[in-house]
């Protein structure tokens, strides 16, 4: 694949952007009425990140949507505009931009974000590179998703989804439903070239009018597929290549060879909300899978478990409080026949070696590292080091007085390697590398606020720690500078 065509969504995106932003009219700076658009706004931020000895702490740069180099300091500036909905019911967009220029080992200046969105009644469509996170779970408390969460930097996708969930005719609101449907490039600096993304959701949601209890299940997929393979050249990519890579298939080629070059995972995601007494209560459990025999429940224990409470009033010396277990330890394993934990290496595939990551992150939970942030590894090998994880996470946040905020992360993690590491950069031979159990502990404590009593002009300060046998024992800080326009 050319490099053109993997970065064909993102000139999209832009051109959607600019396109509209050329179209915008001014809007007053004021609170918006209903159905009247907020103006653009616009920010920088610089920062500056550091430790003794280099490598940083595990959350000082886990779930940073990649901006942050594990291995040494940091100082970055990062620019943004960004123009969201109107609330309005006909016909609105939304865009935004955001370039970070990053002085590090490993400085870079890129496109952070770039998208455009289209939104007609209760359906959108984006295109473009933008940060998300799939799954229902506390989004700045949690861990993230174990399919797609706030660890790597956004790939370029196009996708349409529905606006929130939607009612079902004829339930009173009773049930209603939600879905997304994307289509992405990855980089073409990995095993397979210019390998294609394949994304997908669909929720249910049950809500009962005379109870304040409301239930949601839903499955999410996702799946790498097409590309240059080193070895087999071109994967199949057309149409009907896609259509079973939509469906969940494998598929046999003209030539009659079975087309298994597709890295298929998914989750079935459920939650229940209950709000009561000023305070909402939510439980979500993940089940993790990356083929047909998980699918069935064969590793009932590996995936995400979260319990989370939140004052409605967002005031207080707590707002929010969460808990986390994350298992993703027997991966398939039959151990009635004698296979060890860990059977599969999760994230990672026979045909797509470079493993479920983007741009040397992983795209769902950080726990499970690749050799850039695996202790011991060439960082050089693609895919994944270490998927063997079993971890405890707790998040807590609240207000201060001088309308300063704090919060605090805390992860207990096993960790035990992982079965068929790459052995070299080329990647020509596995390497089973389960280990016996390190633990870890890593906490981070922020705090923020504004600064010299401005409310466009905001400061974030936070220091990190690490202490256990997988990572050796650091301790780092991060500061930030933040200048929001109207």
């Amino acid at each position: 694949m050319t490099p053109l065509r993997s970065h064909r969504l993102w000139l999209w995106g832009g051109l959607l952007g600019l396109l509209l932003a050329g179209g915008a009219r001014p809007v007053p700076a004021q609170s918006p009425g209903p159905g009247v658009g907020a103006a653009w706004t616009y920010g920088a931020t610089l920062s500056a990140t550091g430790a003794p000895g280099g490598a940083l702490p595990f959350w000082l740069h886990a779930n940073q949507y990649g901006t942050v180099d594990p291995a040494s300091a940091n100082a970055g500036l990062r620019l943004h505009a960004r123009r969201s909905f109107r609330r309005t019911s006909g016909l609105d967009y939304a865009a935004g931009v955001d370039l970070l220029g990053r002085l590090s080992n490993r400085s870079t200046a890129y496109i952070h974000e770039l998208y455009g969105r289209l939104r007609y009644g209760r359906f959108q469509l984006t295109t473009g590179r933008r940060e998300q996170v799939i799954g229902r779970v506390d989004t700045t408390l949690s861990l993230g998703g174990t399919t797609w969460g706030a660890n790597a930097t956004p790939p370029p996708k196009i996708s349409v989804s529905s606006d929130g969930y939607l009612g079902v005719p004829g339930t009173d609101g009773v049930l209603a439903v939600k879905g997304y449907l994307a289509h992405g490039w990855l980089e073409d600096d990995r095993f397979v070239e210019g390998a294609l993304l394949h994304e997908k959701y669909g929720y249910l949601r049950i809500r009962l009018p005379t109870l304040p209890v409301t239930a949601h299940a839903g499955l999410t997929h996702h799946a790498l597929w097409g590309g240059t393979h080193p070895q087999r050249g071109p994967l199949p990519e057309g149409l009907r290549d896609w259509a079973y890579v939509v469906a969940g298939q494998s598929q046999t080629t003209d030539e009659g060879i079975r087309q298994t070059g597709v890295n298929q995972l998914a989750s079935y995601d459920f939650g229940l909300d209950v709000t009561a007494q000023g305070v909402r209560a939510r439980a979500y459990r993940q089940f993790y899978h990356e083929d047909v025999p998980s699918l069935r429940f064969r590793n009932p224990w590996d995936g995400l478990w979260g319990v989370s409470l939140r004052r409605t009033d967002a005031s207080g010396l707590v707002t929010g409080l969460l808990w986390e277990h994350l298992r993703m330890t027997r991966q398939n394993a039959k151990f009635s026949e004698g296979q060890e934990r860990g059977e599969d290496t999760y994230y990672h595939h026979t045909v797509y070696r470079g493993g479920w990551t983007y741009e040397g992150r992983t795209l769902g939970t950080p726990l499970i590292t690749t050799p850039a942030t695996t202790p011991g590894i060439d960082d050089r090998i693609p895919g994944i080091a270490n998927s063997i994880v079993l971890a405890h996470h707790v998040g807590l946040e609240g207000r201060l007085p001088a309308e300063l905020a704090y919060r605090l992360l805390g992860t207990y993690s096993r960790n035990y390697g992982a079965q068929g590491v790459c052995g070299s950069a080329a990647c020509t031979t596995r390497v089973d590398r389960r280990t016996a159990r390190t633990d870890q502990y890593s906490v981070r404590i922020e705090l923020r606020g504004p600064l010299l009593g401005r409310r466009d002009l905001r400061f974030q300060s936070a220091v990190a720690f690490d202490v256990g046998d997988f990572y050796e024992n650091r301790m780092g800080l991060t500061l930030r500078l933040t200048w929001r326009g109207p």
